[in-house]
């Protein structure tokens, strides 16, 4: 592994996130020829005194996030903010700092890290962002209704926010002499795209993207009640009566399954393996909404990358046919289920 030094750039603060609204960010990157290991957005909401506020509603504020360049590489596809703290909580195996939201109202904070190295990799670098191929970077983040808050939407819940990047000290592709060293540029580019969200009453499975130039790392499979009060939002509300209603997961092509029909167990050790602390979700208790342990139920991540290389990646293209499906345990209810991939892309 090559290790490059790193300095955290804060780039601004303090800046108006309104709601229902998209807000793009580009002019403030800079270009420098240094590759970026992770974006870093700062966010700050002053709630008014609410019944059963949602805790994490900072992250479920954010309706997509949208990262790309002017090459045309995609890097985050319309990933909301709650499947962006998923990503923490594997990547990072903790779970992202932030002030649960509560009735009295106050003002509350959170922190989401974008990463694009990826840590599980025995060399992150070689998905850093290379600014170095580029004249221009755009981040556009979408956000939701005041609803995300609370079940009764607050008046108000004025939102700021910063951010910084983590990035190399230098221009990627330089020894420290100044001459070119070609072996410290990436290869590849990072991409994280989430899919439709389903209802399982109407569809068990999806189609999913077959290209020459993209590998899957791994996926997340995220199934909820559509009853709750927060079942507009995808990634953040535990599995209907707080158990498992996934049963098996099959991942294949036209000529043969990849994963075929691989049951809970699995499942409920690789959330073991990638986030030993529990992950949190809302659950109302049963008239204060609050943040209960849920040991991770409803989560259903994979991971295709065993040993650290990238080329163990699912390699996609040349595939007529590319599915992934599930079947639902007896007695599952009205549910709807997200589905998280991440992995790599050419260099355009």
């Amino acid at each position: 592994m090559a290790y490059f030094p790193t300095e955290e750039v804060v780039l601004f603060g303090g800046r108006t996130l309104p709601p229902g609204a998209v807000t793009t960010i580009g002019p403030e990157f800079p270009i420098d020829g240094c590759g970026w290991e992770r974006i870093r957005i700062y966010m700050s909401g002053v709630l008014a005194a609410v019944a059963t506020p949602f805790g994490d509603g900072l992250f479920r504020f954010i309706k997509g996030l949208n990262l790309r360049t002017n090459r045309g590489d995609v890097i985050y596809d319309n990933v909301p903010g709650m499947a962006a703290y998923r990503l923490n909580q594997m990547f990072y195996h903790t779970d992202p700092f932030h002030d649960p939201m509560l009735a009295a109202g106050g003002t509350f904070t959170a922190v989401l890290d974008l990463p694009l190295g990826m840590p599980f990799l025995n060399r992150p670098e070689d998905l850093f962002l290379d600014t170095g191929r580029y004249s221009y970077i755009e981040l556009q983040i979408a956000t939701g209704a005041l609803a995300v808050f609370a079940p009764a939407a607050p008046a108000t819940c004025p939102v700021t926010f910063g951010m910084s990047l983590v990035k190399t000290l230098a221009p990627l592709g330089k020894r420290a002499d100044g001459s070119d060293d070609p072996k410290s540029k990436p290869v590849n580019a990072p991409y994280y795209k989430s899919y439709q969200n389903i209802a399982t009453g109407t569809a068990l499975q999806w189609d999913l993207e077959s290209s020459m130039d993209l590998g899957l790392f791994g996926f997340l499979v995220h199934n909820h009640d559509i009853l709750l009060v927060e079942g507009a939002v995808p990634f953040c509300h535990p599995a209907a009566g707080g158990v498992d209603h996934i049963a098996q997961i099959t991942f294949r092509d036209s000529l043969r399954p990849y994963i075929n029909q691989l049951p809970l167990g699995a499942f409920q050790k690789k959330r073991r393996e990638l986030c030993p602390v529990p992950w949190y979700d809302q659950i109302a208790v049963p008239v204060v909404a609050t943040e209960l342990p849920t040991s991770n139920i409803g989560i259903y991540p994979h991971s295709f990358v065993t040993q650290g290389s990238i080329n163990e990646m699912f390699a996609t293209g040349r595939k007529s046919l590319l599915q992934l499906s599930f079947t639902l345990n007896a007695g599952a209810g009205t549910e709807r289920a997200d589905l998280l991939v991440w992995g790599q892309r050419g260099l355009r």
